[in-house]
């Protein structure tokens, strides 16, 4: 595994922390979606993209964590011997239920036992709605689960398209049948196994992102990733609660098209983008949630949020699979203040915060721009790829420690540590996941047959977590928030939702809607 892989694979091991799922309704033909098909195209694309379907081999370990090379953790991929082989080992992965709602498998995913292992790196559920009564059309719920250290959500839309283009695409007018699915997956085990050839997984992100060459210009990437991470400063963190209890929900808001396409359009008009405009939300919004609870704003610090860059478009080309963990990370830093203090218990009114919303929403564009064409950007994601995996694998040593019981000495930085402690706080209040239209993954003249009417993602996290994702889908803009029920004080993620809401309202929607 590359650093980027190790750094979710590690920190999943005891609890899936950071799997990922993606709920996905559509309207379709019964006759599209039989057991004998579905599992016909969910082989093709096992075959297709091999990593779905391997498995990860933990290092040599003698017993003392603090011997064990975490560094060797590697994949491994066993081609199926035939056709029927190849079958019988993609049923392993994939079921068909009935009757389970949406909020079901999200809750079983997020908070009950861990469906994936290092054995099973991806699952797939359909469901079909029983109270259907149409003898011809079902209600169907695309379940995808995928572990992050093998793939990211580009990575599971890109494989829910082609899973509905295989199953449910017309070719001249024509939908394979069940028959024809059945040859393509003969088709597609010969085409790479027939000759026994080997079994060439997707290399390590970090290999297929361009090499950084001579010793100076390595020693500038250095010196430029630790002078950015000074500058970023963060001293703002939602209160938790103790324990280890932990009960994740999603919480979802939906726009209308008319609605969302105002709410675009306005942004539009600003010069910035919808994720812009929630960043200076979510900032403003927890300024305000502390005015109004009468704790400590702390304005001298700024307000620090984290979100993902897609690398993309910088790998190398490789002809491979497109499931790979192809992202680096970033913050954004906005001002902790309001522009007029006001008294404890007194919030000044989203509507004088007008000017501050889009100064700040603008502030937090030139930041996104700034990071995803830095001349240094490469260097930036593979140095913070290295910090990542040197922080999961300490707390790996920690944790298998304790789980043998073992007592280990204090931890100290590593000799080979490019981090160096920093005076200042860098605490992030959040973390934000802005997936775009995702519009542009599904090609649905493709397959015109498939009505899609919702999607929903979430993540497992650990006590403690919370993610906002937004994003369009259908032409209707989303926005879902993924926490820990349990392990904020007081409600107060709550009042921050509802207060961000209302800023988005009176802002973005224009005027005061219901669901507040």
């Amino acid at each position: 595994m590359g650093d980027t892989e190790l750094s979710y694979y590690l920190p999943s091991r005891a609890d899936g922390v950071n799997d990922m799922c993606m709920y996905l309704g559509f309207r379709a033909p019964r006759h599209l979606f039989t057991p004998t098909r579905v599992l016909a195209t969910w082989t093709v694309l096992l075959l297709r993209h091999p990593l779905l379907a391997a498995r990860v081999i933990p290092p040599p370990s003698n017993g003392n964590p603090l011997d064990t090379e975490y560094s060797h953790t590697r994949f491994s991929y066993t081609a199926p011997s035939s056709p029927e082989d190849a079958i019988q080992r993609a049923s392993a992965f994939v079921s068909l239920q009935k009757g389970v709602s949406k909020d079901e498998l999200l809750d079983r995913f997020l908070n009950g036992k861990r469906l994936l292992s290092e054995s099973r790196l991806t699952y797939l559920i359909l469901t079909e709605d029983r109270a259907t009564t149409e003898s011809d059309h079902a209600e169907f719920g695309f379940f995808i689960c995928s572990t992050h250290f093998n793939a990211d959500s580009a990575s599971c839309h890109q494989l829910s398209n082609e899973f509905f283009t295989i199953i449910a695409g017309t070719v001249t007018d024509y939908v394979l049948t069940t028959t024809d699915l059945e040859a393509l997956v003969r088709k597609e085990w010969q085409a790479r196994w027939r000759s026994g050839s080997m079994a060439v997984l997707p290399p390590p992100l970090e290999d297929r992102l361009p090499p950084t060459r001579g010793l100076l210009r390595k020693a500038t990437e250095k010196v430029d990733f630790l002078n950015s991470l000074r500058s970023q400063i963060g001293g703002h963190a939602l209160p938790r609660t103790r324990g280890a209890k932990r009960k994740v929900t999603v919480r979802t808001i939906n726009f209308d098209v008319f609605t969302s396409r105002s709410i675009l359009q306005k942004c539009k008009s600003q010069g910035i983008s919808i994720s812009n405009a929630l960043f200076a939300l979510s900032s403003l919004a927890w300024s305000r949630t502390l005015v109004e609870r009468g704790m400590e704003p702390h304005v001298e610090l700024p307000i620090m949020m984290y979100t993902a860059i897609n690398l993309r478009p910088y790998l190398l080309p490789f002809d491979s699979s497109y499931f790979i963990p192809a992202l680096g990370f970033f913050n954004v830093v906005l001002p902790s203040f309001l522009p007029s203090r006001s008294c404890a218990g007194e919030k000044t009114t989203w509507k004088a915060l007008g000017s501050t919303f889009w100064r700040r929403a603008r502030s937090a564009k030139a930041q996104c721009v700034r990071a995803a064409k830095h001349p240094l950007v490469l260097s930036r994601a593979r140095e913070m790829a290295r910090k990542r995996s040197e922080t999961a694998k300490a707390f790996a040593v920690e944790d298998d420690a304790q789980e043998l019981g073992l007592t280990l000495p204090p931890r100290t930085p590593s000799s080979g540590s490019i981090i160096q402690q920093s005076a200042t706080p860098s605490t992030a209040l959040l973390g934000m996941s802005h997936l775009g239209n995702l519009d542009g993954f599904y090609m649905r003249k493709n397959y015109p047959s498939i009505q899609f009417h919702s999607l929903i993602p979430g993540t497992r996290m650990r006590h403690g977590g919370l993610m906002v994702f937004v994003h369009t889908f259908m032409g209707k803009l989303t926005m879902d928030l993924v926490y820990d029920v349990d392990g904020f004080k007081d409600g107060i993620v709550e009042t921050w939702w509802k207060d961000l809401l209302g800023g988005c309202d009176e802002f973005l929607v224009g005027k005061p809607t219901s669901r507040l």
